[in-house]
């Protein structure tokens, strides 16, 4: 299973070829994974009134470029469950259909929001990345 969201590309995020900016594609990875999470959570505003497990921090990203995107509209991404370890998370990611225009993999870290150090993730993040897990 995988989670897909349509992320809105804007005129203004086009470069001066009239593609995507490559430094966007990490902008729109993140939307997606802010849609799970409101999805799952039904969303907080304030850091305080968030789900413990939505405290964190991302550790990496790497993203390759297979296509551009050349005007505005819903780019889909579709982010899938990589691996999940005591603190990190890993998911997969690709951007756009038919074809593809990106594809990587994002490492988030569960950090306390007292103390910014990593933290385990809950049986319910587990449970629910587990879900993602293809």
């Amino acid at each position: 299973m995988s989670f897909t969201y349509d992320s809105p590309v804007f005129f203004d995020e086009l470069d001066p070829n009239g593609h995507l900016h490559n430094a966007r594609f990490a902008v729109h990875v993140e939307r997606a994974q802010t849609a799970l999470f409101e999805q799952l959570t039904g969303g907080a505003a304030a850091p305080a009134a968030r789900v413990a497990d939505l405290h964190y921090v991302v550790r990496e990203l790497h993203v390759e470029f297979l296509a551009p995107v050349s005007e505005p509209g819903p780019m889909p991404v579709t982010l899938t469950g990589l691996k999940i370890g005591t603190t990190s998370a890993t998911y997969g990611f690709s951007c756009g259909t038919d074809p593809v225009r990106a594809t990587g993999h994002r490492v988030i870290v569960k950090v306390d929001p007292s103390t910014g150090r990593p933290a385990p993730w809950s049986d319910w993040y587990r449970t629910v990345f587990q879900e993602l897990t293809a």
